[in-house]
């Protein structure tokens, strides 16, 4: 019990700090006295935290602010390249690494390949290298590190941190933490991709003053990451916003999971492909497409953007279900925003129409006229950097 008080002191004075820091990020630049007014502080207590944030780097005094009658009042403000976070997105190919510092700002974004079947360790001993090589380059302090975080695509559980599954990869309970750490020497967070591109979003993307949000990734499958009154929605056991497994059709393709007529059947990058691949072996051709020459994922955007119909005709069909699923979401959810991306913004400016059209047009006209479908800005890479802002987030008690 002689400890409690004092452990109670740690706990509240650790919440003052990130809410001090929670609140000169949102505004910019605050003075002491308008911090001590937001938080409801005394004066001698915000000066107190703010003169600790301060020693410890992770503020600075830049300036003046407007007088309200007696001395102008010195502004505070987040600390740029005080502190640092990596984020590294583990794809079934390739490795998207981002790097960023306290403020938001990003360093670095970096993109490795390598061959389909990578193992834990060998995602673990990339990640550290090209962690090396950054540093190295950059001339960062490695101790400046708040953490890194991994990006995957597959379910992962809260309680342990395991990853339960990540069929993509062919990882099936694996505990990428507790590697990463032993190897990484510092702070390690798991968390699937598209929350990590929801977070992104939500940190430096289009819905930083947005509290409910959907963010949609379209890649070789389909996730889903929600935000609900300003926090991450995880559900029950962490796996909210499967919807790749929403069924859109129950007399169609096959799924993985056992189901037929999946939206990642239709709408994934992967099953996009199948389809584009099954044509031209049935016989299909075109002024872009060889005979019995199978295309890749740019091409095909790239013969649609020039006016092939096959090409044209699998994206436009691909919205269309995408729209099936933001509806979904519009009238389940009534979000205030459903952001779409990953390889989406490759070609949303060939179907976004429709996928916006298909959505307003099946979901409720009244939550319908209160959400707005946008494209995500940073495509394949908010998982890498949503999950270098989880680290940094944890400074602003997020």
């Amino acid at each position: 019990m002689l400890n409690k008080p004092a452990g109670n002191n740690r706990y509240l004075k650790k919440l003052n700090q990130a809410s001090i820091m929670e609140l000169i990020r949102i505004n910019g630049k605050l003075s002491r006295k308008e911090l001590s007014e937001l938080t409801g502080l005394s004066p001698t207590a915000c000066g107190s935290i703010t003169r600790k944030l301060i020693y410890d780097g992770f503020l600075h005094e830049t300036g003046h602010g407007e007088s309200t009658g007696g001395r102008k009042p010195v502004m505070l403000e987040i600390k740029p390249d005080s502190y640092y976070a990596v984020g590294f997105d583990i794809g079934m190919t390739q490795m998207q690494v981002a790097v960023a510092d306290i403020s938001g700002r990003i360093l670095v974004e970096k993109n490795i390949e390598y061959k389909l079947g990578i193992s834990v360790e060998e995602a673990v001993l990339l990640a550290d290298k090209q962690l090396s090589e950054i540093i190295k380059e950059r001339k960062l302090n490695r101790k400046k590190f708040l953490g890194c975080a991994f990006s995957v695509p597959g379910l992962v559980d809260r309680s342990t941190d395991k990853i339960v599954m990540a069929p993509n990869l062919s990882w099936n309970h694996v505990d990428l933490s507790t590697k990463a750490a032993e190897i990484l020497k510092m702070p390690v967070y798991i968390e699937n991709e598209a929350m990590c591109s929801a977070i992104c979003e939500h940190w430096i993307g289009k819905c930083r003053n947005i509290g409910n949000f959907v963010c949609i990734n379209v890649e070789s499958g389909i996730g889903a990451g929600i935000f609900i009154n300003g926090a991450l929605f995880r559900g029950t056991g962490g796996c909210a916003g499967e919807i790749g497994h929403l069924v859109v059709d129950e007399n169609g393709r096959a799924c993985g999971c056992g189901n037929n007529g999946c939206l990642e059947t239709y709408a994934s990058v992967r099953h996009m492909l199948q389809r584009a691949n099954e044509r031209i072996r049935e016989g299909y051709s075109s002024e872009y497409v060889e005979p019995e020459k199978p295309i890749e994922w740019n091409q095909l955007v790239k013969y649609a953007q020039k006016g092939d119909s096959m090409c044209l005709d699998i994206l436009n069909d691909s919205a269309k279900f995408l729209g099936y699923a933001a509806a979904y979401i519009i009238n389940t959810l009534n979000p205030e925003a459903v952001v779409i991306g990953k390889c989406f913004k490759q070609y949303s400016f060939l179907v976004i129409d429709v996928l916006t059209e298909t959505a307003m047009k099946k979901a409720l006209p009244y939550p319908a006229s209160k959400a707005v479908i946008m494209v995500s800005d940073y495509g394949m890479n908010s998982s890498a950097l949503g999950a270098a802002m989880i680290p940094i987030r944890k400074v602003f008690g997020k």
